[in-house]
């Protein structure tokens, strides 16, 4: 689609976990264009990195500048923090999953990371379109109604080529080595970066790679039938 001369993008990352230098410059090599541009974060905000509090003050926002055109979906790091803003007792869980670096984070800003469940509680477990599915962890079904909130959150079928849906999934949760798009026959196919290529009708393509380990974070910039992955590294600012 174009609007007045411009290619409107849809941008796609996942699990920032604090890395908020990492997700701003993501966001300016992307070119992201706030007034026109679709940002999709397929979710885990928070935990793990030293930056939770910067993180969620970004999203906040883009959120308020973007209005629709901003998706967050939920993550398990997402959902683990709700589950323990509902209840106290269920610290732990969270705690070894990163949460405590959450804790620090916003407790520097006078906050705490129940702050955050205003952003969090309405989050969509997926979003669909006409091209693809998108959700944080796996998906079973193309039919969205028919998986279950533990397949979008905490799933990874997808890595073992299990989804075999006729549309296109893309997700994240499961760190690897580099973005791995699972083709319609759930052979694992190295997607390179820098390059545009043609956009899949199915299989899924997981772009989390390991950010908050001191790996990168990788972007997909979708244009009309087209995408190209970009990432950053520490090095890159």
């Amino acid at each position: 689609m174009r609007h007045e001369g411009k290619t409107l993008k849809t941008i796609i990352t996942t699990d920032v976990h604090g890395c908020s230098l990492e997700f701003r410059a993501l966001l300016k090599k992307a070119e992201l264009d706030r007034c026109l541009d679709h940002l999709i974060i397929l979710g885990d905000l928070f935990d793990r990195g030293k930056h939770s509090y910067e993180v969620f003050s970004m999203i906040l926002h883009l959120k308020e500048e973007m209005g629709d055109r901003f998706t967050l979906i939920r993550g398990n790091h997402d959902q683990l923090l709700l589950d323990y803003a509902e209840d106290n007792g269920k610290m732990l869980p969270w705690s070894f999953n990163g949460g405590v670096k959450t804790i620090e984070s916003f407790a520097r800003h006078g906050l705490t990371p129940k702050d955050a469940v205003p952003l969090l509680k309405d989050t969509p477990l997926f979003l669909e379109t006409d091209r693809f599915i998108a959700v944080h962890a796996g998906l079973r079904s193309d039919h969205p109604e028919e998986n279950d909130p533990e397949t979008f959150l905490w799933d990874r079928g997808v890595t073992y080529g299990e989804y075999r849906g006729r549309k296109l999934g893309i997700g994240g949760h499961t760190p690897m080595r580099s973005p791995v798009w699972f083709t319609g026959d759930g052979q694992p196919l190295e997607l390179p970066y820098d390059k545009v290529l043609a956009l899949p009708d199915r299989g899924f393509i997981c772009l989390d790679t390991g950010c908050v380990f001191g790996f990168k974070l990788t972007g997909m910039v979708i244009t009309e039938d087209e995408f190209r992955l970009i990432s950053v590294s520490k090095k890159d600012y």
